[in-house]
């Protein structure tokens, strides 16, 4: 039925999933960073065909698609364009964007455990046209996203000899279980 949230468990295993699936995101992230400062400026920016047809391209994908996103649930801008791939000329430029991306993103995760804002349609209006989709498929999205591009870039690093971050969520579990 539209406009409803599928319910796969109670409210608040939706909201224990998500934010666990956002802490694997802010998690994945940290390592797919630390491998790309091992990497010189043209490593960064060496063509691949894949991704965003860089390292750095699609690490600031990455960015913006959080940014657009966002947006999106803060019904601030549902229009906001994706910023294009050479936005951050350099990675330090792009790390020092995130920590005020991180705080709206903490915002808007503390909303996660309203069963009322999950099933909030949210409309995001690309190329002229109108895509309405609910707060928790979006959530979910956002990580999922992150997801798929990290193994674009796992596969950059992989090509370029570089050392590989295992950024399986059973790995981070594994990390914090024996911290």
């Amino acid at each position: 039925m539209p406009g409803t949230v599928p319910r796969y468990g109670s409210p608040m295993d939706s909201a224990t999933t998500i934010r666990r699936l956002h802490e694997h995101r802010l998690w994945t992230r940290a390592k797919l960073l630390a491998a790309a400062r091992t990497c010189t400026h043209d490593e960064l920016t060496r063509p691949f065909e894949m991704g965003m047809g860089s390292l750095l391209a699609t690490l600031t994908h990455l960015w913006g698609a959080e940014m657009v996103w966002a947006c999106v649930l803060e019904q601030h801008d549902p229009a906001q364009p994706l910023p294009p791939i050479d936005k951050f000329a350099t990675l330090d430029a792009l790390e020092a964007a995130w920590p005020a991306l991180d705080a709206r993103w903490a915002q808007i995760l503390a909303h996660a455990a309203d069963p009322a804002y999950l099933a909030q349609p949210k409309p995001r209006i690309r190329d002229g046209k109108t895509y309405t989709t609910n707060a928790h498929d979006i959530l979910v999205h956002v990580c999922t996203h992150q997801h798929y591009h990290a193994a674009q870039v796992s596969n950059m690093l992989r090509q370029m000899g570089k050392q590989l971050p295992s950024c399986d969520l059973i790995f981070m579990a594994r990390e914090q279980w024996t911290a």
